[in-house]
């Protein structure tokens, strides 16, 4: 009997070997992969168990990654309705013991720019198999995935297992962010009459002030114009036809909440009451229109004097977390 080691699995790196003839493991796409690997490369899940599980894990601060929800019918709509230009089944990687999911990675996708923001690692594992589960989901979900690209990660400042982790694949950090709140009843609005809703004439400036205060981010100026509907308002401030600054909010109805996507005033409005203002109608609206339950707003840590206005106008700090980049090539 001949038994030579002929590869390495492509995710748990444990030598392969052929005996007799006979290659002792599994093809996929190219890959060879162990039994057990090749296992968890196949392995099926619902929707709702993994929603479920999600939300258990993100729930609490030491597992809380900042992209995703903490409630499973939300978290669930998304990964339905809003999840990745890929199949769920090759957006996500699941390591079940006793049928039951123990941890998960998963990547919103986006084929088309090759950038992906990673769900996870949601991981239950004990300490001494944590950074084994993830290191083996994360090369599975590369593989699922087959593209090189741009891979984002948010993890709450004290999910440190997922920081480390992270890092150690080459991540870097880029920035710390805070996530702070408001409920109803909570946000004053004395100032909403100075402010009014965003009209065509105002457009040259928007376009303007948003790519300077913004020149790289998530939604152009451009998008979030063909993103306003009954539920996504933008609001502005202006005197004598100058724009001084705008809102951009989003609203969900269906899971009573919303978020204040981008918020700008001009340099020479700032200190007069305008971002005050512009806040106090964006709460206004989401609460009285959407009927939303909770607001939620992301500002970068460095940021104090906007962090100390919404304090003052009524948001509470929730969460901080660190924003991370990899490439992969």
């Amino acid at each position: 009997m001949v038994r030579e080691v002929i590869g390495q699995c492509t995710s748990c790196r444990r030598d392969l070997f052929c005996r007799d003839g006979f290659f002792e493991a599994e093809i996929d796409n190219g890959n060879s992969f162990c039994y057990a690997c090749f296992k968890l490369l196949q392995e099926e899940f619902t929707v709702r168990e993994l929603g479920s599980f999600i939300t258990q894990v993100n729930s609490k601060p030491e597992g809380h990654i900042g992209y995703c929800g903490v409630e499973a019918m939300e978290v669930e709509n998304t990964l339905q309705e809003d999840f990745s230009d890929l199949k769920l089944e090759d957006s996500f990687i699941v390591w079940k013991e006793g049928g039951r999911i123990i941890a998960a990675l998963g990547v919103d996708w986006d084929s088309e720019e090759r950038t992906g923001e990673l769900w996870g690692p949601f991981n239950l594992s004990s300490e001494e198999k944590w950074q084994l589960h993830a290191d083996i989901l994360w090369r599975l979900l590369q593989h699922k995935v087959n593209q090189e690209g741009t891979w984002y990660g948010f993890y709450n400042e004290l999910n440190h297992q997922a920081k480390n982790w992270f890092s150690v694949l080459g991540g870097q950090k880029k920035s710390s962010e805070v996530i702070l709140h408001a409920k109803p009843g909570k946000v004053s609005s004395r100032s909403i009459g100075k402010t009014e809703e965003y009209s065509d004439r105002y457009q040259d400036e928007f376009k303007r002030m948003h790519q300077a205060v913004f020149p790289n981010t998530y939604y152009s100026a451009d998008e979030i114009l063909s993103r306003k509907n009954s539920k996504n308002r933008l609001f502005v401030s202006a005197e004598n036809n100058h724009l001084l600054g705008y809102v951009y909010v989003e609203g969900n109805p269906d899971f009573k909440e919303g978020s204040i996507e981008f918020i700008a005033v001009d340099e020479q409005a700032r200190g007069k009451g305008v971002g005050a203002a512009l806040l106090e109608r964006a709460s206004a609206y989401l609460f009285e229109c959407v009927d939303a339950q909770e607001i939620s707003i992301c500002v970068s840590a460095d940021n104090e004097a906007a962090i100390h206005l919404y304090k003052k106008v009524g948001f509470t700090e929730k969460h901080r977390l660190s924003f991370y980049k990899l490439q992969t090539n």
